[in-house]
C-alpha cells in the first residue's frame, strides 16, 4: 500500500494520469465536439440557409459521396473539408437526410458511379520518388426523389456550400414548390368579379368562375389540395381600394367602380394572374391566359419557390445569350439555377409568376408598348437588371482601333429617368485599372478597366465579400433617386477617374489621364421601393360610350407601384461577357452578377454563400516596396512574432514555477527543471549550512 501511495505521489503516476487525461478528451471531442470560425466570410460554418433547408426537407434525400482513399495532397484536404462539411449538414438537418460515403475500393461502388454519370478525375501524384498519374473518383450524387445532381471532379473547395445548396434547391423547388408550407397552410386564390359587371353584356363573363374553379380543382390534385378557391364580388368602394392594393382592373361606370381580377395569396405576398377585360371591333369580352392551369402553377413557383425563372429581353439588338463571344457563360451559370425565358416584349406578355427581368445591352429603341409593359411589371413588384453601354460603335475611319464610339441613344431613358437615373455618353477611364503585360510593347495601361479594390464597393449582401473587381467599359450616369427610394451605390471608381465621350479611340498608347477633370463616378446603383410609373396612362386606353350614355373605362393602368420593386443598373453590358465572366463563375465579376440576380429574386441568403472561402481579396497597398514587405511579413513575420511571444510565456511561466516550488515544495525533485537547478540548489544550501556553522 505505501508503495503505491509513493507511486501516486510521484512524478510517473502524474505522466500516466495525463496520459489518460488525452485519450479521454479526444474520445469525447471526437464524439461531441464544436467548431468556432474566425473568418470574416464564415467560409467553415454552415450558413443559415443550408441549415434551414436541410432541417425543413419534407422527402428523403440521399446524398453520395465517391471519393477515393488515400489522395495525395492538397486532393486529401478537399476529400476531408467535404466530409467535415456533409457532416455539418447531416448534423443541421432532420430525419430525410442521409450522408453515405461510398468505399471507392469495391466494384459494384465503381460501376454505380459510373451509372450516375461521374466521371474519374486524373491527379498527380508523386510516390517513390516517381512523378505518376492516377485516375481516381472525386464527386457527389444528390438524390431527390426522381431527380438527380451531380457535382463531379471536385478539384477545389471555393463556393462548394453554395453548389450543394443551390442544387438541393433546384431540385426540391422543382419536384416539390410546396414542400416549404405548414400541414394545414394553404395558398388563397380569390377571383374579385363585380356583379354589376353582368349588366354590360361581356362576352363570357358569366362562365368565369366556373371556368377558374374548374383548373383549380385540376391545380389541387396535382398540389395535395393546397389551394382555397374563393369568389367576392367587391362594392364599389371596395372595388377601388382592390385596384389601388393590387393592382387588379378597375372599370369606372356612371354608378361607380366595379372590379376583375384573380389574386394568388401568400402570407404578404402576392401574384396577379391575367384576367381583364379588353375591347375588340365585336364589343368588350374576357381576356387573360390561355391556360389558366400554367399561370397557377408559375404563380405558385412565383411564391413559394421564389421564381426560378428569368426573363431576358430579345428583340433590340441586345446581346445574344448563346454566343461564345458575348453571354455564353453569363448563360451557362444562371442555368445552374434559373430557367431563362427570352421575352419578345413585341408579341409578348410577362408571364405572371416572373419576378426578374434582364435587359442587356439594348442597340434600337423599344415601341410604346414593349415600354409600358416594362413599366408596370415594375408597379406591379418586379425586379428588373439593367445593363446598357453608354456609347454605341462603328466600323473605325481611323485607323486606330478597330470601332469608333458614338452616343447610344435609347429611348429605355424615359423609364431610367423616372426611376432616378441619368445615363450619360461618357465612358469612365481609371489610372487604378488593370494593367497588361505584352513581350513587344512591355506593360500598359487599359484605363478602360477599372480595378476597384474592396474600399470603393459597397458593404451589401451583392459585394460584401469581393476584395477586388475589375470593370469594363462603364458609363457614367446621375444618380437621383425619388422620395421613397433606398439607393445604394454598389460599385464606385477611385477618386483618379475621368471620362471619355463620343470620339474616345480605345487604344492605350494614345489615352493620357486627364488630371484636372479626375474625380470619382458611380459605376453600378440598386434602387429599392415603389417607383411610380413613367406613364400617365396605358399607351392605348380601353374605352366607349354605350348607347345609353353609360360608358366604362377599362383601363388598368397603375400609376404607382403595389409592391416594392429592385432595379439594378450598370451602364456596360460587357459586364456579362466572357472578357470578365468565366466559366466556372469564379471570376469577381461573375459572382457579383450572379449574386445580383439572387438578390433580386428574393434569394440574399446565396450571395454572402457563393463567396465563402474565396481567395479574391488583394492588397491596396501602391508601393511596391510596402506590397513585398507585407508579404514577407505575412509569410514570415507572424511565424517569427508567434514564436516570441511563445518563448516569452514560456519564460515567465518557468520563472514563476520555479518561485513557487522555492517557496513552498523547495525539496521536492518533480519540480526541479534539469540536474544543474537540483546541483545548484544543493549547493546553495551548503553554502548556508557553512554560513551557519562560522557564524556560531
Amino acid at each position: 500500500m505505501n508503495k503505491i501511495k509513493a507511486w501516486i505521489k510521484s512524478s510517473k503516476c502524474d505522466f500516466a494520469l495525463f496520459i489518460i487525461l488525452l485519450v479521454l478528451a479526444n474520445i469525447v471531442g471526437h464524439n461531441a465536439f464544436f467548431r468556432m470560425d474566425f473568418t470574416g466570410s464564415k467560409s467553415y460554418s454552415l450558413s443559415k440557409a443550408s441549415k434551414q433547408l436541410v432541417k425543413t426537407v419534407s422527402e428523403p434525400v440521399t446524398v453520395r459521396v465517391f471519393f477515393n482513399d488515400n489522395l495525395p495532397a492538397p486532393y486529401n484536404t478537399y476529400a476531408q473539408y467535404v466530409k467535415d462539411l456533409l457532416e455539418e449538414y447531416e448534423g443541421a438537418a432532420n430525419k430525410n437526410f442521409n450522408l453515405i460515403f461510398m468505399d471507392m475500393e469495391k466494384a459494384e461502388n465503381r460501376a454505380l458511379a459510373s451509372d450516375f454519370g461521374l466521371g474519374q478525375v486524373q491527379i498527380q501524384e508523386i510516390k517513390n520518388n516517381e512523378v505518376g498519374f492516377k485516375q481516381v473518383y472525386m464527386g457527389i450524387v444528390i438524390s431527390y426523389g426522381d431527380s438527380v445532381e451531380l457535382l463531379d471532379g471536385i478539384t477545389s473547395i471555393d463556393g462548394l456550400e453554395y453548389k450543394i445548396t443551390s442544387a438541393l434547391s433546384r431540385m426540391i423547388d422543382k419536384s416539390d414548390a410546396l414542400s416549404g408550407l405548414g400541414k394545414d397552410e394553404k395558398l388563397d386564390l380569390t377571383l374579385y368579379l363585380s356583379d354589376d359587371l353582368i349588366n354590360f353584356g361581356i362576352s363570357g363573363i358569366d362562365q368565369v368562375e366556373a371556368l377558374v374553379r374548374a383548373v383549380v380543382a385540376e391545380v389541387n390534385q396535382q398540389n395535395k389540395g393546397r389551394i382555397a378557391f374563393k369568389t367576392i364580388s367587391p362594392s364599389s368602394q371596395e372595388a377601388e381600394e382592390l385596384a389601388e392594393k393590387y393592382g387588379i382592373q378597375a372599370i369606372t361606370y356612371q354608378n361607380g367602380t366595379a372590379a376583375i381580377g384573380l389574386v394568388l395569396e401568400y402570407k404578404d405576398k402576392f401574384r396577379i394572374l391575367p384576367l381583364y377585360i379588353e375591347r375588340s371591333m365585336f364589343g368588350y369580352s374576357i381576356a387573360g391566359s390561355e391556360d389558366f392551369r400554367i399561370d397557377i402553377n408559375d404563380a405558385i413557383s412565383g411564391i413559394l419557390s421564389k421564381s426560378l425563372t428569368v426573363g431576358y429581353v430579345t428583340g433590340h439588338n441586345e446581346l445574344d445569350l448563346n454566343s461564345e463571344n458575348y453571354c455564353a457563360n453569363f448563360n451557362a451559370l444562371l442555368s445552374r439555377t434559373y430557367d431563362i425565358v427570352t421575352l419578345d416584349l413585341s408579341n409578348q406578355d410577362i408571364p405572371a409568376g416572373m419576378n426578374c427581368l434582364i435587359i442587356n445591352g439594348p442597340q434600337y429603341d423599344f415601341s410604346e408598348e414593349e415600354l409600358y409593359k416594362i413599366d408596370q411589371f415594375v408597379m406591379k413588384g418586379g425586379n428588373l437588371m439593367v445593363y446598357i453601354d453608354p456609347l454605341a460603335t462603328i466600323p473605325s475611319t481611323t485607323g486606330y482601333s478597330q470601332y469608333d464610339y458614338i452616343a447610344n441613344d435609347n429611348n429605355i431613358d424615359r423609364l431610367l429617368e423616372k426611376y432616378g437615373i441619368k445615363r450619360n455618353s461618357e465612358m469612365i477611364m481609371d489610372e487604378s485599372c488593370y494593367v497588361q503585360s505584352s513581350q513587344t510593347n512591355g506593360s500598359y495601361n487599359l484605363y478602360w478597366a477599372p480595378m476597384l479594390q474592396k474600399t470603393e464597393l459597397a458593404k451589401h449582401p451583392v459585394t460584401n465579400n469581393l476584395g477586388y473587381v475589375i470593370m469594363l467599359q462603364m458609363g457614367s450616369f446621375e444618380l437621383n433617386a425619388p422620395d421613397g427610394i433606398k439607393a445604394t451605390v454598389l460599385a464606385k471608381s477611385t477618386e483618379k477617374a475621368w471620362t471619355e465621350g463620343p470620339g474616345l479611340i480605345l487604344n492605350p498608347m494614345l489615352l493620357t489621364p486627364n488630371k484636372a477633370e479626375e474625380k470619382s463616378y458611380d459605376m453600378a446603383v440598386l434602387l429599392e421601393g415603389k417607383f411610380e410609373s413613367a406613364f400617365d396612362a396605358a399607351p392605348e386606353t380601353n374605352s366607349v360610350n354605350g348607347d345609353a350614355g353609360n360608358g366604362i373605362n377599362t383601363d388598368s393602368h397603375l400609376s404607382k407601384g403595389k409592391l416594392a420593386g429592385k432595379i439594378f443598373f450598370a451602364s456596360s453590358s460587357a459586364l456579362t461577357t466572357r472578357q470578365v465572366v468565366d466559366a466556372d463563375g469564379t471570376n469577381p465579376v461573375a459572382m457579383m452578377t450572379l449574386n445580383m440576380v439572387d438578390y433580386l429574386n428574393g434569394r440574399e441568403e446565396l450571395c454572402s454563400m457563393r463567396t465563402k472561402g474565396l481567395n479574391i481579396s488583394a492588397l491596396t497597398l501602391k508601393s511596391k516596396s510596402a506590397q513585398k514587405f507585407a508579404q514577407y511579413f505575412n509569410i514570415i513575420g507572424i511565424v517569427v512574432l508567434v514564436a516570441l511571444f511563445g518563448l516569452i510565456v514560456y519564460r515567465k511561466r518557468s520563472r514563476r514555477r520555479v518561485a513557487i516550488q522555492k517557496k513552498y515544495n523547495p525539496n521536492d525533485d518533480r519540480f526541479m527543471t534539469s540536474k544543474k537547478e537540483a546541483k545548484k540548489e544543493e549547493k546553495n544550501e551548503a553554502k548556508d549550512e557553512n554560513k551557519g556553522a562560522d557564524n556560531e
